[in-house]
């Protein structure tokens, strides 16, 4: 075999074999197809603030529910002739009416011993006696009279009474949200028992 034959049948047997390389490379190695992708964007809807302060109580108010009804702020307390009786002490409540309209009073005070003008209540306030007397129609400088039965402490054992010194009443007027000071020093209880009654109280009714 002449040497320009030897050489062309080595060239053809490496083209062979190259093709043959590049036939199984690209069989086994298959180039995978690019997957797209997608970002998705979401934007949130924003959610209403939320409300963490507690609510407070109301406000507090010193007007009287009915519009007409005598304000504290617009009456005068003074105590009437104060007289004794077996065991007890009457005093009679005067309001006078010292606003500028009329106005009127329908009903019991709320009445109860204090330790001191702005101080704490001693003992149990007083209870009702008997009916009401229907509204007193208070004019400029008018007056209305409700009752207070004050019971002598010393009735009842201390151990149930708890004998303690006081400084007067203070009396919401009928149907009032605001008190007024009635000083009167004394003696109350500053226990509450169901044996133990130390104030009693009558609705107003007109004069003083």
């Amino acid at each position: 075999m002449t040497r320009t034959r030897i050489v062309a049948v080595l060239l053809a047997t490496s083209a062979l074999t190259l093709a043959a390389c590049d036939s199984s490379g690209t069989e086994g190695n298959p180039t995978a197809a690019p997957v797209p992708t997608t970002t998705t964007t979401t934007t949130a809807s924003e959610a209403p603030p939320v409300d963490t302060t507690a609510a407070g109580p109301p406000p507090p108010t010193t007007a009287p529910d009915d519009p007409n009804t005598c304000a504290a702020t617009e009456l005068m307390l003074t105590a009437g002739q104060v007289e004794g009786a077996a065991g007890s002490t009457m005093i009679p409540l005067v309001f006078t009416n010292i606003g500028g309209r009329t106005c009127l009073l329908d009903g019991f005070p709320g009445v109860s011993y204090v330790a001191e003008e702005h101080g704490p209540e001693v003992g149990a306030p007083a209870t009702r006696a008997g009916a009401g007397q229907g509204p007193v129609e208070l004019t400029s400088n008018g007056k209305a009279t409700a009752q207070v039965r004050a019971i002598q402490v010393a009735n009842y054992p201390p151990e149930l009474c708890d004998p303690t010194p006081v400084a007067g009443l203070r009396v919401f007027p009928p149907n009032a949200y605001a008190s007024l000071f009635l000083p009167m020093p004394g003696t109350g209880c500053a226990k509450t028992a169901p044996e133990v009654t130390q104030l009693e109280v009558t609705a107003v009714v007109a004069g003083g």
